[in-house]
């Protein structure tokens, strides 16, 4: 019998395997993660491709480092104070002039800011490549589940089918995928912490809620831009720079579909052009939180406000481009990676991130009432925080 059962290793399950570790030190704690050591992508959806990571660490494997702080008081949180531990523990600076691209620093002239990020900038080569490896100069969910006391375990490979309740304890069924056997853990309580798309889908043999699986967001996001020689943003650290609208995110990015699109296009067949000579804006909305997720798919349209929106940043950013020296500007798919809100805070769990089920919790992007438009890390550690104080 554990004492407390944590379902997945993101952001929120990492945080609080480290924090009741710390807390607890002879509780018998288990961390289930269906993932392993490798980064697997995973898409979702036709008109907005969502992405999100099944591996040990979670979606934020594959995140750029951006430590942006978001609106924690409509979940109960305080933003001051915990956000001042979380950027002691993170070790959080802004990214420095001699990391910011040459080409990038033409935004300052219109508002633009260093990002905040949780990089080793001492350590950092500037390789662009935050979004596809894991560095050690980067700080990752992983770093979170080192040296867990004597009585704590971590299995990874796990796929969870079966969470119920009996009595005063919860059993959770499902298949180790390595030794290709059902297993079976009893827990007294249980922390589901497997993001916006898989957190209401264990939770749906055990809930019978109807804002269960449904106020989806996923921060829809578009690339714009073109062809700027030598502007060698794909050697750059990504998102150096953001400025925020009403409603939008605008921030450079280098997009390797942004490069795809340039290359087929007739114009330029014949033309010698490479990674380094690709610049683009990332265009990121406070998309309405109207999408669903069930069992199997994900629901997720563009509402007529995502559509202004968008249009929106897309003009700001393409202006930008256009005064910066790119003639012709392209545009990729439509694409969400930060998807939340189907567990929401006051319909699927309390304040207390407590769901209708005693003991049964709920901690990770899925809990916010309403789309965020930021990068969310950091809000997420102080759910994860403020949930060990609680526990």
């Amino acid at each position: 019998m554990y004492d407390f059962i944590i379902i997945g290793s993101g952001v929120g399950g990492s945080t609080l395997f480290k924090e009741l570790n710390k807390k607890y030190p002879n509780k018998r704690i288990l961390l289930l993660e269906k993932g392993n050591n490798k980064i697997n992508y995973n898409t979702l959806g036709k008109t907005i491709q969502v992405l999100y990571i099944t591996s040990l660490g979670g979606s934020a494997l594959g995140a750029v480092g951006n430590a942006i702080k978001i609106d924690l008081k409509k979940i109960g949180i305080k933003d001051r104070d915990i956000y001042e531990e979380i950027e002691r523990e993170l070790n959080i600076k802004k990214v420095p002039e001699s990391h910011i691209n040459e080409k990038s620093k033409y935004l300052f002239n219109y508002g633009f800011e260093r990002t905040p990020k949780f990089i080793d900038f001492e350590g950092c080569n500037s390789c662009g490549l935050c979004a596809r490896k894991v560095c050690p100069y980067k700080w990752t969910p992983v770093m979170f589940l080192s040296n867990p006391n004597p009585h704590s375990k971590i299995l990874s490979n796990f796929h969870v089918s079966s969470l119920k309740k009996k009595e005063s304890f919860f059993t959770v069924e499902g298949y180790d995928l390595l030794m290709g056997r059902k297993r079976t853990f009893k827990g007294e309580k249980v922390i589901v912490c497997g993001g916006g798309i898989n957190s209401p889908r264990i939770l749906s043999n055990i809930l019978d809620n109807e804002h269960l699986g449904k106020n989806l967001f996923v921060d829809t996001f578009i690339t714009v831009g073109g062809i700027l020689n030598n502007s060698h943003l794909n050697r750059s650290v990504p998102m150096a720079l953001y400025k925020v609208y009403d409603g939008f995110l605008l921030s450079p990015h280098y997009s390797l579909l942004l490069y795809n699109k340039v290359k087929v296009d007739s114009k330029y067949e014949d033309k010698n052009i490479g990674s380094k000579d690709i610049y683009g804006m990332m265009i990121k909305i406070r998309d309405e939180n109207k999408g669903i997720i069930d069992r199997n798919k994900i629901y997720k349209e563009i509402t007529k406000k995502d559509e202004k929106l968008l249009s929106k940043g897309i003009k700001k950013a393409s202006d930008i481009l256009y005064n910066m020296g790119l003639e012709r500007i392209y545009k990729t798919v439509l694409r969400g990676s930060h998807p939340g809100g189907t567990c929401a805070m006051g319909k699927v769990v309390d304040k207390n991130f407590e769901s209708e089920v005693e003991g049964l919790y709920v901690c990770d992007s899925s809990v916010f009432p309403e789309t965020v438009g930021l990068p969310p890390i950091l809000g997420i550690i102080a759910m994860g925080k403020k949930l060990a104080n609680i526990l």
